[in-house]
């Protein structure tokens, strides 16, 4: 029937014009200030060499607000920025946001552009829909990879590959002449029931998501600069010897993070963690974006920077507990839910 193939088109497209407006436009409007705060608040101090990577991947991992920006963050994991620590925790929070809808294997693509259509449809139709959501995945792939001010249009281009995943899908079910007419209306039914079929429940607040956002940025980079300093030959790690350090890629918590070993031994071998602390402005900062969330500061009213280095491992758990409280708060608990 054209008519019903017609009424599905119309309702994905409407569907997709909430998620662009409601979710989407409302998303990179909450990234892109969170961004340029953050990259203000270095560049005051003159340190214009922070490393960008790919940040908003890692972002959208750890802070989605949906399970649209969840499913786009998953397209793209093979560039996600940070040490290994931070990857898992990322992975980890998406699969529990993809959770909340995943219905086929592996792939939040094909559940987001056709729900449960392939538990009911099988044969040629099958098969031609499976082509599409491969087709859609490979199209979709590091989809948000490039500037961050070109992640509107990219994550427009996403939404309509998906869109177009759709509406191929129904017509290859409509134009297949073996399947019955029940058979139809229930396939027609899964994918009327599929997330870009639906609007999303409300809208995306940029104004609460973007402190939410850059205090994100500043806990990942401070749980990205940490190091294990060995110094040989040395009394302390005060003075003396030869010093030498590698990146740690355990998160604080895991039972496998390094432990400072200081030797008082003549020439013996020493070991601690030594992190990058962000500076006065940048600490400012920080506490400015964890009371706007938290209802207090990170580091508090005299900070923590230029105190002795056994405050790092608190600052460091603090860090970790704060990232995922933050993912906690922005993960979405439904397919058509949002959390800003």
């Amino acid at each position: 029937m054209v008519d019903r193939l017609e009424q599905y088109r119309r309702q994905v497209i409407d569907a997709v014009d909430a998620w662009q407006g409601y979710v989407c436009n409302p998303y990179i409007v909450a990234y892109n200030e969170a961004y340029k705060n953050y990259t203000d608040a270095f560049n005051r101090q003159k340190e214009t060499d922070k490393k960008r990577a790919e940040m908003f991947v890692s972002i959208a991992s750890l802070l989605p607000g949906s399970v649209l920006m969840a499913t786009a963050a998953n397209s793209s994991l093979r560039v996600l920025a940070n040490k290994v620590a931070l990857q898992g925790l990322a992975r980890a929070n998406l699969k529990l946001a993809l959770g909340a809808y995943q219905a086929i294997g592996a792939s939040p693509t094909a559940a987001f552009a056709v729900g449960k259509v392939l538990d009911i449809v099988k044969g040629e139709a099958g098969n031609a829909i499976k082509d599409l959501v491969t087709k859609a995945m490979q199209n979709s792939h590091d989809t948000l990879a490039s500037d961050p001010l070109s992640r509107d249009k990219q994550l427009e281009s996403w939404l309509i590959t998906h869109r177009l995943c759709a509406t191929d899908a129904a017509e290859a079910i409509e134009n297949d002449r073996r399947l019955g007419e029940r058979e139809k209306q229930q396939a027609f039914a899964a994918l009327k029931a599929a997330p870009i079929a639906q609007r999303p429940h409300g809208s995306i607040v940029p104004k609460t998501l973007s402190p939410k956002i850059e205090l994100g940025f500043y806990m990942m980079a401070l749980l990205d600069s940490d190091e294990l300093v060995t110094q040989t030959g040395g009394g302390s790690p005060y003075g003396g010897g030869r010093t030498t350090s590698k990146p740690i890629d355990e998160m604080p918590s895991s039972p496998n993070y390094p432990r400072a070993k200081i030797s008082t031994a003549v020439g013996g071998t020493s070991s601690w963690v030594g992190i990058s602390r962000p500076g006065a402005d940048v600490e400012k900062r920080i506490d400015e974006c964890s009371t706007l969330v938290f209802k207090k500061p990170f580091y508090g009213p005299s900070g923590w920077f230029g105190k002795p280095d056994t405050r790092k491992m608190e600052e460091l758990h603090e860090a970790e507990r704060t990232l995922r409280k933050l993912a906690d708060s922005t993960r979405p608990l439904s397919p058509l839910g949002l959390k800003s």
